[in-house]
């Protein structure tokens, strides 16, 4: 019974100090999976005309990998669809278009910058990345977002991006994306 006792103490004891470090630098992997919405309104306003925004099929994922508690390395991967008739850039799409799009985006962390908070991250990220709409291009990739924890190993991320196309083709040219994930710890 003293032995039980005494493992039952030390465990309290290790709870209580890892509580200490709830949101400390551990664990270096997340896996993230959530909606997005693509608006390529050939506008520079990224929340201009909300409601033109694709929405079909808006399933998005990724995968990050923190290496230090300011950088991060992230690969996402992206689908959606433009119905037929919806605008797009200069045009109106003749017919169902499948938006594809995977990113590899380098990513800064800059809350502790600006304030402290053990719940929200603040970061900026860019890099490359290829998108399909009828044709393959490359783009260049900014964005901007924030995560808020609910715990340890489960949040929430919303994301705006700017992506620029290096070769513009008629559908896959320069383009808003908005992204909602749920964020996991691993």
């Amino acid at each position: 019974m003293k032995k039980i006792i005494i493992c039952l103490f030390i465990s309290v004891i290790g709870f209580s100090a890892n509580a200490q470090r709830f949101y400390s630098f551990e664990k270096n992997w997340k896996a993230s999976v959530g909606l997005n919405t693509v608006g390529s309104l050939n506008t520079e306003n990224p929340f201009k005309r909300l409601g033109d925004y694709a929405f079909r099929f808006p399933v998005a994922f990724a995968i990050e990998y923190q290496w230090t508690e300011q950088f991060a390395f992230e690969q996402d991967l992206s689908l959606n669809s433009f119905k037929a008739g919806s605008y797009i850039n200069n045009g109106i799409a003749p017919e169902d278009l499948t938006y594809f799009s995977t990113n590899s985006n380098l990513k800064w962390y800059f809350t502790d910058h600006l304030f402290e908070s053990d719940r929200v991250d603040l970061f900026l990220s860019g890099g490359l990345g290829l998108l399909y709409v009828d044709d393959l291009t490359t783009t260049a990739n900014l964005s901007v977002g924030i995560q808020y924890w609910f715990n340890q190993d489960i949040g929430v991320r919303f994301q705006s991006y700017s992506k620029f196309a290096l070769d513009k083709k008629l559908y896959a040219n320069n383009h808003f994306q908005h992204t909602l994930m749920a964020v996991f710890r691993l």
